[in-house]
């Protein structure tokens, strides 16, 4: 048994609370959760109310419904967004409310279902979303966290008993996060910290591209947008002037480059996880920023179906900066969730940008930020880049090489 398990549980939740969301007093906040983590979801909505949250609302899902859904109701159906979800989705926006997603399913339940059945009513919700917000880049505060459960926990140690499995994951998300029984926040401060100090070093650096090479394959230049910025640990809520942090744990420095600059050719170092199917072997290559060439050597139709979904899809929307000695890289575990896995390595994603990568971006609508070169698109998918011999060179707006990445750890 862990020692001190309860206060651990407690001081991770607090962390998800006060550092993820960041609160302000009054605020109505929504919980997404698994049926499996009652006696945690208790935690966190007491600690939520701690923090001086006006209301908070608990959603419930569970895996074998949801399966269910998908595999007996017609794509055609599930394209539908019923009048009660759309009133739903006004609401929130109107509101403001604040969002913690907690991920404890089994990452592999719905494997086999046609990914058509889940990828798609995404993105259609997504797309009624970005309607209903308007001409605004705001986008209300969340935060995702990871939780263990018992089936989650068999995939990824089938050797071990399902108490053992889940006591190992939660020593893991401890350890990530940088929770100790005695203190929820201290040592993720000062993890924070020293990524946020990498991103202003980056930005110190007024890149025009970076350059990526490795033994596996990638040669790959990125380009930059006129006014980029690399975003650290945390986002920020402009119109609460609050800082919060939407991934527990997180190991990244990014930047959404610039869409039509991406030229040359890059090799996934690990695989990429989609509802339970996992696509290996990604070779993609590029040309004016978009992407020309898709390859896997396991399930290549699902990796140009999630690419061709729609034509934005082909550019990419995020380039993140992640040392390969990470603690999550360390563990040399595939959890299966892009929450973790992208915390491991190097990766990049195709599809939507980020927005606050960009300076103005508070005063700027998505067609603004498309015109400046932050694809728009209605999904975004992560894959993982980093090798223990990636370089990658800064090329800055003067014309100097600055090597900011040797042997898959920062150059500084």
């Amino acid at each position: 048994m862990i020692k001190d398990f309860e206060k651990l549980k407690r001081n991770y939740a607090r962390l998800i609370v006060r550092r993820g969301l960041n609160i302000p007093s009054g605020r109505l906040i929504k919980i997404v959760a698994d049926i499996d983590q009652p006696d945690f979801v208790n935690t966190l909505v007491e600690e939520c109310y701690l923090a001086g949250a006006r209301h908070v609302v608990v959603h419930w899902n569970y895996c074998p419904v949801e399966r269910l859904i998908a595999e007996r109701t017609s794509l055609e159906e599930l394209k539908i967004i019923p009048p009660y979800k759309k009133e739903e989705i006004q609401f929130d926006i109107k509101n403001n409310v604040a969002f913690i997603y907690l991920e404890s399913n089994n990452p592999d339940y719905l494997n086999g279902v046609d990914a058509r059945k889940t990828s798609i009513p995404n993105m259609i919700r997504r797309a009624y979303v970005n309607k209903v917000r308007g001409d605004t880049s705001y986008r209300a505060p969340y935060t995702i966290a990871c939780l263990p459960s018992v089936e989650w926990a068999k995939l990824l140690f089938p050797k071990l008993s399902a108490e053992a499995g889940v006591e190992k994951f939660w020593q893991l998300i401890f350890k990530f996060t940088y929770v100790t029984a005695n203190d929820a926040v201290k040592g993720w401060d000062k993890h924070c910290k020293d990524i946020d100090d990498k991103a202003k070093w980056l930005n110190s650096l007024h890149i025009k591209a970076l350059h990526y090479q490795s033994k596996n394959g990638t040669d790959l230049m990125v380009g930059m947008t006129d006014k980029y910025q690399f975003a650290g640990t945390y986002d920020f809520d402009i119109i609460r002037k609050r800082k919060y942090y939407s991934n527990i744990p997180t190991e990244e420095c990014f930047v959404s480059p610039h869409r039509l600059l991406t030229e040359g050719t890059v090799v996934a170092s690990k695989p990429l996880c989609e509802n339970g199917q996992l696509i290996e072997g990604i070779k993609l290559k590029f040309k004016k920023g978009r992407i020309v060439e898709a390859h896997a050597k396991k399930n290549e139709k699902l990796l140009k179906q999630l690419i061709n979904a729609e034509e934005n899809m082909h550019y990419l929307g995020e380039a993140a900066l992640v040392p390969f000695s990470s603690m999550i890289n360390k563990s040399n575990i595939i959890f299966f969730n892009t929450l973790l896995d992208e915390n491991a390595c190097c990766h990049f994603a195709f599809g939507d940008s980020y927005r606050y990568t960009y300076r103005g971006y508070e005063l700027m609508d998505r067609e603004s930020l498309l015109r400046k070169g932050l694809n728009q698109a209605t999904n975004h998918v992560d894959f993982m880049i980093g090798t223990s011999d990636l370089k990658i060179t800064a090329i800055t707006k003067d014309n100097k090489k600055v090597v900011i990445f040797k042997n898959g750890e920062w150059a500084k």
